[in-house]
């Protein structure tokens, strides 16, 4: 938020208090000169709290909406991909087996983060965000951008950070097709193809039903399929579940799913290594 005075125009010198923000309209009244210095400063805390308060009641509503929006476009595209290809996976312990290629994967996905990260400071942020898929020639409006961008922040930092871009990257493979990886990087789109072609297929492993969200019992079936008489324990997939399901209403979408299996296949940065060659 920004606040500064300004004289306004026609108005025989008078100024005028002016707030603005990145993400909302500047707000404009007049500077009461028969007030101290002092109250006309608090008068424009108070106005920007109230703005603050609305910001933070309108965001919700914004991030709720732009949930289900998305939610519905994503399920579409993988009940289309599920008709059109054959499944990779048979069992749990074949996606295991590809964790590896996942981490692999990840360290090209992370050159790519710094180059759109243009101030280094670990976070896309949502003009940084608006480079990135002018870049790639994502077509999106303003607000479809900004619908993404809350979409992807599932920290809710207010940005974008690099396990939240992964799944950001997979969604608009999901959605745009091949293009995008080719647009990332020529020389390594056809193993990010392949990487984000795996992290789909695990999700539709589970997603049995084809709807795109996993329920408890979605999981645990999947886990005991290949092996009926050595079962997985409840509190193991209950474990497995709770922590996919970031935000604990007892469904797991894609980008919860790719944000958990990002998580469990790590990845390390140049600073992760001094810190180990550092370590005893």
């Amino acid at each position: 938020m920004r606040i500064r005075t300004q004289t306004l125009p026609d108005s025989g010198g008078k100024a005028a208090i002016i707030i603005s923000s990145p993400r909302s309209r500047s707000l404009h009244f007049p500077w009461n000169l028969r007030q101290s210095f002092s109250a006309n400063i608090a008068t424009v805390h108070k106005v920007a709290a109230m703005g603050m308060v609305a910001s933070m009641c309108t965001e919700p509503i914004k991030r709720r909406r732009a949930e289900k929006d998305l939610d519905a476009k994503v399920a579409a595209a993988l009940r289309e991909r599920a008709r059109s290809r054959q499944r990779n996976f048979r069992t749990v312990n074949s996606i295991t087996m590809r964790l590896p290629r996942f981490k692999d994967g990840l360290r090209d996905i992370k050159d790519v983060f710094d180059q759109y990260d243009e101030d280094s400071d670990g976070t896309i942020d949502n003009d940084e965000l608006r480079s990135c898929l002018g870049k790639l020639l994502v077509q999106m409006s303003d607000k479809e951008a900004d619908d993404v961008h809350r979409y992807c922040d599932i920290d809710r930092r207010d940005g974008i950070q690099f396990q939240e871009f992964v799944v950001l990257l997979c969604l608009l493979y999901l959605l745009f097709g091949p293009d995008v990886t080719r647009r990332v990087s020529e020389f390594e789109s056809a193993k990010l193809n392949r990487v984000f072609d795996d992290l789909i297929d695990a999700f539709l492993f589970f997603d049995k039903d084809g709807d795109g969200k996993l329920e408890r019992k979605d999981v645990t079936r999947r886990m005991n399929e290949a092996s009926h008489q050595e079962r997985t324990p409840s509190h193991i997939t209950a474990q497995l579940f709770k922590e996919m399901d970031l935000n604990r209403n007892g469904k797991v979408n894609l980008k919860e799913f790719l944000y958990s299996i990002v998580r469990w296949a790590g990845h390390e940065t140049e600073d992760d290594d001094a810190s180990n060659e550092g370590s005893p």
